[in-house]
């Protein structure tokens, strides 16, 4: 009895953990910055709406890769962000609100030519100037490809 109880224990356990290091870390603008004040990492920030389907397919399979996963969770600070909040966010004494269905922050990161596309995925140096910015659908593949070619150039320079 006693060892059937530990064999069930050991395997709980070590379901635990690895469920543990297949989620993916997410953090709030707020959050990132903070921790960016501990250990300098660049950012990959991920816009999406509610109503974008390319985005909620974005999140049932690249995001839950799990060679994404720990890409991101070891070399990035993660952050998904809903181009479509009303939350005020408060960054380095800066705020920024949502101005006419769309969030101030989205217009700043993830426009180009004046367009915002769904989902916009954007890297943003450890010094947070925006080193990449794609507006479409990623699959694991292409993102995988595309952070580690990413940290493989930050770490030469």
């Amino acid at each position: 009895m006693i060892k059937t109880l530990l064999f069930f224990f050991i395997l709980s356990t070590g379901l635990l953990f690895s469920q543990k290091s297949n989620t993916l870390l997410s953090f709030s603008f707020e959050e990132a910055y903070k921790l960016q004040e501990k250990e300098k990492k660049p950012l990959v920030v991920f816009f999406h709406t509610k109503w974008c389907k390319y985005c909620f397919a974005m999140k049932k399979s690249t995001f839950m890769d799990k060679k994404v996963i720990d890409l991101l969770n070891q070399n990035f600070y993660f952050i998904t962000f809903d181009a479509e909040s009303t939350d005020t966010l408060k960054i380095k004494d800066k705020t920024f609100k949502n101005k006419s269905g769309i969030h101030e922050i989205v217009e700043i990161l993830a426009s180009r030519d004046n367009t915002i596309s769904y989902p916009t995925t954007v890297i943003l140096s450890a010094n947070n100037t925006i080193d990449e910015q794609i507006d479409s659908f990623i699959s694991a593949t292409e993102i995988h490809e595309i952070l580690t070619t990413y940290i493989t150039k930050s770490h030469s320079n």
